[in-house]
């Protein structure tokens, strides 16, 4: 757990005090739920921006072998080329 600390002028406190006594919760509940409200949109906005980072790296991986500068290759292929570039490492010829 961490206190959150901050300075508002006595009106801003005086009127928030009052919309915490409409809900019928403390300041500092009020206070803790809005800031529970602000981290869980920002780990709804995290969680999107990675989504959209993973998709334009496909999308980016689509457009290159396009273009003729990739090739994809099979799981046995990469798997056998780890393999030959693993022999090579432990004989130091890398």
């Amino acid at each position: 757990m961490s206190t959150i600390h901050f300075r508002i002028d006595d009106d801003t406190k005086r009127l928030a005090t009052q919309a915490a006594e409409r809900h019928k919760v403390s300041l500092t509940e009020l206070m803790r739920q809005r800031a529970e409200e602000l981290a869980e949109e920002e780990r709804e906005y995290q969680s999107h921006e990675h989504e959209y980072c993973h998709e334009k790296l496909i999308e980016e991986a689509f457009d290159s072998y396009e273009a003729g500068q990739v090739e994809f290759i099979s799981n046995e292929e990469m798997h056998a080329r780890m393999d030959k570039l693993k022999q090579l490492a432990m004989q130091g010829k890398l």
